[in-house]
């Protein structure tokens, strides 16, 4: 029988390599378009230039998923928290030996 972690973990892999892979695109890729949507919020509202990236985004998607916790203990939270973690990593390889 598979830990409640395993389960975790297997579920955030079969939804980031399935459905949501197919629905949003690569995560870089949307993740990419994500930041480039916040730098811009934050220097047109409040004159802050940032160079945003696609981990950036992932990590600040797990920041969410954690504030979530503190309300509401559903699975889900932790299931898309490990997913955006592995997908921050991801990231960091695409923007440091393939971009």
């Amino acid at each position: 029988m598979a830990s409640v972690r395993e389960n975790i973990l297997t579920e955030a892999a079969n939804l980031t390599s399935g459905d949501r892979n197919k629905a949003y695109g690569p995560p870089h890729e949307n993740l990419t378009y994500m930041a480039r949507l916040v730098q811009a919020y934050l220097f047109g509202k409040h004159n802050v230039d940032l160079d945003l990236d696609s981990e950036d985004m992932a990590w600040i998607m797990l920041m969410a998923k954690v504030s979530r916790t503190q309300t509401s203990h559903k699975q889900d939270n932790y299931v898309d928290a490990s997913a955006y973690a592995a997908i921050a990593g991801e990231c960091r390889h695409i923007i440091e030996y393939e971009a």
